[in-house]
């Protein structure tokens, strides 16, 4: 958040600090090995107390010995890690995921609420030129990065056990960012679902993993790169080679979500923002009782 700017901004300085050679003046002009003992111990004060302390204090929350309560992402912390992983390596933005949790924050919130806008975000700072492609690249790369960190977690936290169902999940060819579609995966793991997930590089690549087996739904992650009769097109090819001809087709991305009426357009069978909302709307799809948290 905009508060602890300065002192993110002064622990990457740090970071990048501690990836140069120790072999300095000051290194080299006595006790070389307190030297290095301290320094380390200053960048995990830094990285373990003082960021957290600075933002609860930022927020307003005094520092408790009592567990902290539940909390919610806000529009500053999206914009803030967006910018952060744009402009520091992934630890900085380690370090602020961790601040945040240390204030209440739960871990389904950093995924959904947190991850996927920012992710979202990038592409909207890109299209508007307030950043390059390669910003948003790098960016995309070290969020992909903590999601897989935190993913042992996320789905330890609420694991259930596997109840028959599957899901394909797949980007259309060409997109090339698949940071939302991870998330979604890792969502429904963490319900219980056995996920399948690939960037097919052609449509004779999705419907080759549509016959591969049996799957309740076929999850379709959009790029606003993609043409609506693209889209059609692949879906019409995905029910016609899947093992189960009741297969639930659904797609998502910011064309949908912008443009509800697209969703009937391509022949799809409903749309949801993240895994929390697709995991909803499937209890009604499918007809079923789906686990839910």
């Amino acid at each position: 958040m905009p508060g602890s700017r300065q002192l993110i901004e002064a622990f990457g300085e740090w970071q990048s600090c501690e990836d140069q050679p120790s072999g300095n003046a000051i290194l080299s002009s006595g006790a070389p090995a307190i030297q290095e003992f301290n320094r380390a111990m200053l960048g995990r004060t830094i990285e373990a107390e003082v960021i957290p302390r600075l933002m609860m204090a930022h927020r307003g929350f005094a520092q408790t010995e009592s567990a902290p309560s539940s909390m919610h992402i806000t529009s500053e912390d999206i914009s803030e890690l967006a910018r952060i992983v744009v402009e520091h390596d992934t630890s900085v933005a380690s370090s602020y995921i961790d601040a945040l949790r240390n204030q209440g924050v739960p871990i389904d919130s950093i995924f959904v609420e947190l991850m996927a806008p920012t992710a979202r975000l990038l592409g909207e700072m890109w299209k508007s030129d307030q950043c390059c492609f390669t910003d948003v690249t790098v960016g995309m790369a070290r969020l992909q990065q903590i999601v897989h960190e935190l993913s042992p977690e996320f789905e330890r936290e609420a694991a259930q056990a596997f109840d028959g169902r599957r899901i394909l999940l797949l980007t259309m060819p060409g997109e090339q960012h698949t940071l939302g579609l991870m998330i979604v995966e890792e969502y429904f793991r963490r319900y219980g679902w056995d996920c399948c997930s690939s960037a097919p590089k052609d449509v004779r690549d999705m419907t080759r993993l549509a016959r591969s087996q049996h799957f309740d739904v076929v999850g379709i992650s959009v790029g606003w790169g993609a043409l609506v009769e693209n889209i059609a097109s692949a879906i019409q090819a995905i029910r016609r080679a899947s093992v189960n001809k009741s297969v639930v087709v659904l797609v998502g991305g910011s064309i949908f979500l912008e443009n509800p009426a697209f969703v009937s357009r391509v022949g799809a069978d409903g749309t949801a923002e993240d895994g929390r909302q697709a995991i909803v709307q499937l209890r009604s799809l499918l007809n079923v009782n789906i686990k839910t948290l």
